[in-house]
Parts: structure tokens; C-alpha cells; sequence
């Protein structure tokens, strides 16, 4: 008879009860606030916030990724293009009408760095798109090109490589991640649910990657210090929190 299981350091029951109060806080917001469309950040998103004890030694603007089993992103996915000569890439058009990809543009290069020079600009395009896919070889070009508005808003167009025979595979596995980006600080956001999916599959989902962004993380559990549900301009949920060590001493 095997031994039992320890149980999980984030119960699901935990995670069911801080979901179905943010879900019905959120369903209130949207049902008085009216719709911001030049918000940076969409208001319809469940994130999971990750605090660590200590800034990760390693850091990078690559995201990690978490296979979810229910993605968050929908239809709303811009393909940044190589369109350079002899790139050996996929057309703008091939890209736009590949089969069964919720892709909804496609701007190449050579647009982006043309038509997207005003910093508002850049703005609202990032504000546009839930998620941004680029060719692989272009994304040392791009900090350059897109500038914080990208790239201090986790926007960063995801790495796919558009040359290979199985790219749309690619683009499907990005599709159904979300985004693990461990930088200079101890906190991260990974976008967990949208508001419009049962609580359940947020649940799943959130199980799932708190299982996954561990695992990125040096050290794992031994540095995670919370874990929390949050929607934009909500209070923060705990779902998991370190106490913190205290000094003790014994009077004899």
C-alpha cells in the first residue's frame, strides 16, 4: 500500500472560494463601470500574482510558459512578420489564413517601424491585441521598436519560428500558455482566466499553473512567499502565504 500524499501546499478548495469572489466582484464592476477602451490592461482578466522571497539571479524579458487546459487567449492574437528579404518566412497573407489560428493581424516589420514611431501609437496597438506572436529572428530587433510600451506592460511579442515546417504547432502551444516573466523584482502576474469562462475552468487553470510557474522558479517552494488571485484595480485574494520566520528567544 502506497503512502499518503501530502497534502497541496494551495488547496482547491481555497482556490474555488477566492475565484467565485473575485468572479462576482468583477461581474458587479462590469455591470456599472463603463467600457474603457484605451485602458492598457483589459478589465475582464483573473491573474495569478506570484511573490518570491528573493529576485531570481537569472533574469530575462523571455517569458516562461505554463500549459493551461483551458486558454486564456481567444481571438485577439497579432503575428509581428519578418518581412526582410531572403528571411525565408511565411507571407503576411500565408500567416493571417493559416488554418484554424485565431489570428487576427499580421504587421510586418517593416510596417512596425514605419507606421508605429509615435509612442502613442505603439500604445494603443500594444492596448489592442490580448497577445502579440513574432518571428524568432526579428525579437532582438524589437525592444528597440516597441519600447516600453511593450515591454513594461508584459506585451513582449512571443518567440515563434516561422521558417520550420511545424510552426502553426508552435502557435498553438503559445496560445495555450499563459506567461511566467521573472525580471528584476520579487512579483510576477500570470493571466489566469477571463471573466466569461466558468469558474471552474479558471480553477483548473489556476491549479495548473501554480504547479508550472513552481517549477520555473529557483528554488521552487522554498521561494515562493505568496500566491494571490487579483483582477485589475481589485483587492488582492490569498491563496497561499509563507508566515513570516520570527526570532524567537527563550527567557530561562
Amino acid at each position: 500500500m502506497s503512502p499518503p500524499q501530502p497534502p497541496h501546499p494551495v488547496p482547491r478548495e481555497t482556490v474555488a472560494s477566492a475565484v467565485a469572489s473575485l468572479t462576482k466582484w468583477m461581474k458587479k464592476r462590469a455591470a456599472e463601470a463603463r467600457p474603457n477602451l484605451l485602458a492598457d490592461e483589459r478589465d475582464d482578466l483573473v491573474v495569478l500574482q506570484l511573490s518570491l522571497r528573493r529576485v531570481p539571479a537569472s533574469r530575462s524579458t523571455r517569458p516562461r510558459l505554463l500549459p493551461l487546459p483551458h486558454p486564456v487567449v481567444g481571438h485577439d492574437v497579432c503575428v509581428i512578420s519578418d518581412d526582410r528579404p531572403k528571411s525565408g518566412s511565411p507571407s503576411a497573407s500565408d500567416l493571417l489564413h493559416a488554418s484554424k489560428l485565431p489570428v487576427s493581424e499580421v504587421i510586418p516589420l517593416s510596417t512596425l517601424r514605419t507606421d508605429y514611431r509615435p509612442y502613442e501609437s505603439r500604445r494603443r496597438l500594444a492596448a489592442s491585441h490580448a497577445l502579440f506572436v513574432a518571428d524568432r529572428a526579428i525579437l532582438p530587433l524589437l525592444p528597440r521598436v516597441l519600447g516600453k510600451a511593450f515591454y513594461s506592460t508584459n506585451k513582449a511579442p512571443i518567440g515563434v519560428d516561422f521558417t520550420r515546417v511545424g510552426w502553426p504547432e508552435q502557435v498553438r502551444k503559445v496560445l495555450g500558455s499563459a506567461f511566467l516573466y521573472l525580471r528584476s523584482g520579487t512579483c510576477s502576474g500570470i493571466k489566469v482566466g477571463r471573466l466569461d469562462m466558468e469558474e471552474e475552468e479558471i480553477v483548473d487553470n489556476v491549479m495548473a499553473a501554480v504547479e508550472a510557474a513552481v517549477e520555473k522558479v529557483p528554488k521552487k517552494w522554498a521561494n515562493v512567499r505568496a500566491l494571490h488571485l487579483k483582477a485589475v484595480d481589485s483587492v488582492a485574494l490569498p491563496i497561499y502565504q509563507v508566515v513570516p520566520e520570527l526570532g524567537m528567544k527563550i527567557v530561562g
